[in-house]
């Protein structure tokens, strides 16, 4: 009985003395491959020249599980003792670094491996790529599990957040990613950067029964983009905004009042629209000659929803970029340097914008078309185009362009006539023989989408009269009863450049 007592001790204790050195074995694997990590980035930076190292974050499931917090402490280890560094090394957060250390953990099986990235500040480039792997083990498992918060799970961080050194955020891919979790004290704000690695909407929002505010910047700049109380859920924040990729912003979120405190969950995910483009990778369209077959682009808004159009102009001159639908849209219309050249609201029909612009041939230029509102949606067409002929040439009735020099008109004939320049101007001349009811129209001669405008004088140029739209379309068109007598009729266009000639009549009823 005794010696069988003895054997039995003796297997649980040589079982666990090689269960202990295999999770030593684990952890002297993964420290290993910490080092070699270490050694890599060491090199690059060496290569690089670099002055200034900030160790930011590295996520697991778009979270920052206890081995997250390992790892980045490991590194700053290794790092710091690494013989003749011309470089100095920081944490958390540091807004004059010149390079940052980022990366993801990835779980396969039962290998752990880490994608670290280099990362110059200045423009956001990744001058270093790493991989390193080790097997897991359970006590490896259990750190890569969120520690629990004050808002439902997720990762709780503490310290304080400045505009200066904003806590580094890293953007999730969905609603359902973990929240961080935060605590406000009485007039505390906290910060969080954001650094989007692709163009598309941000979502920005506040968890829990505390009543938050929240603004969201542009980093770099210092403006602010919006703002918002009570858009989430209960008494929280919630901020969607378009974002274009490597662009700083920071998400500031504070108490309603200087007085509200208590816990709170944060998360920040990025969505990117089926389709969608950007000012880097904006929909190719090829502007029409002609009003008559002009490609229209049919596109859909969402909420917050953004399109960019690229137009190279195949000839210098003024075109039109218009869209067309119900929609009420907004257009901006840049420069390949990103230099806003115009913009407009309602100069279409209806709700719709139309910008005219005079474009060098060969040049790059980007239309961009969003809703009114970030809460506008809808159907809209998109089109660009050239007058087919560029400016008309002068019609047979010219000069014109003052009283004394008015064509003669008889009542119940048409004429004629083109407007040669966008200050062009037509005077008229005729007489009424019998009193009684007059239609006077001037609408183009293709279509009704020359806006013509006609002003009507006595014979001493006293105006009695004038229209704009009155006739289909954008025609003007009047209806008036005339005494007998000379009257005159001054015609013009309220288009920067007519692109078509328009048709003159005067009927007695």
């Amino acid at each position: 009985m005794k010696k069988s007592l003895l054997l039995f001790f003796s297997f649980v204790f040589t079982v666990g003395i090689l269960f202990a050195q295999a999770n030593e074995n684990h952890v002297q694997q993964m420290d290993e491959a910490v080092k070699n990590l270490a050694r890599e980035i060491h090199a690059k930076l060496a290569e690089k020249r670099a002055e200034k190292l900030l160790i930011g974050t590295f996520t697991f499931l778009d979270n920052q599980p206890p081995f997250s917090a390992y790892l980045v402490n490991q590194l700053t280890v290794e790092l710091t003792n690494t013989p003749r560094r011309n470089y100095t090394i920081h944490t958390g957060t540091a807004s004059d670094a010149q390079w940052t250390l980022v990366g993801e953990i990835i779980q396969v099986a039962d290998i752990i491996r880490i994608y670290s990235r280099l990362i110059r500040v200045s423009d956001r480039a990744i001058e270093g790529s790493f991989i390193t792997s080790f097997q897991r083990n359970e006590h490896i498992t259990n750190m890569m599990v969120s520690t629990s918060g004050t808002s439902g799970g997720g990762v709780t961080i503490g310290g304080t957040s400045t505009w200066e050194s904003p806590f580094s955020y890293t953007i999730g891919s969905s609603s359902s990613m973990p929240v961080t979790n935060r605590t406000l004290t009485e007039g505390a704000e906290d910060f969080f950067l954001l650094v989007p690695q692709r163009d598309g909407r941000l979502t920005m929002e506040t968890t829990g029964s505390v009543d938050t505010y929240m603004h969201f910047y542009n980093y770099d700049n210092e403006d602010e983009l919006a703002s918002d109380d009570d858009s989430g859920q209960g008494l929280n924040a919630r901020i969607s905004h378009n974002v274009r990729a490597g662009v700083r912003y920071l998400a500031v979120v504070r108490g309603y009042s200087s007085s509200i405190t208590g816990a709170y969950g944060f998360r920040a995910f990025l969505t990117v629209r089926e389709g969608a483009s950007s000012f880097e990778n904006p929909i190719a369209y090829e502007i029409s000659i002609g009003e008559e077959n002009i490609r229209s682009v049919n596109r859909t808004l969402q909420r917050g929803d953004e399109d960019y159009f690229l137009l190279i102009p195949s000839r210098s001159g003024r075109i039109t970029i218009e869209t067309t639908g119900r929609t009420d849209t907004y257009m901006e219309l840049y420069d390949a340097d990103e230099e806003l050249l115009a913009e407009d609201d309602d100069s279409g029909q209806s709700y719709n914008a139309r910008i005219r612009y005079n474009v060098t041939e060969g040049n790059r230029y980007i239309a961009l078309v969003r809703g009114y509102s970030n809460e506008i949606t809808g159907s809209y067409a998109f089109r660009a185009f050239f007058p087919e002929a560029g400016l008309l040439a002068p019609d047979e009735y010219e000069p014109n362009n003052e009283p004394s020099q008015a064509t003669p008109f008889t009542i119940g004939t048409t004429q004629r006539h083109t407007f040669h320049s966008s200050d062009d101007v037509d005077w008229i001349r005729f007489e009424v023989t019998r009193a009684g009811r007059h239609v006077i129209s001037a609408r183009g001669e293709n279509n009704n989408r020359l806006d013509t405008y006609i002003e009507l004088y006595d014979n001493n140029l006293n105006i009695i009269a004038e229209d704009d739209d009155g006739g289909d379309g954008l025609s003007a068109r009047l209806s008036l009863n005339l005494a007998a007598g000379v009257y005159f009729l001054k015609v013009w266009c309220l288009d920067e450049e007519p692109s078509q000639a328009y048709i003159l009549s005067i009927t007695a009823q």
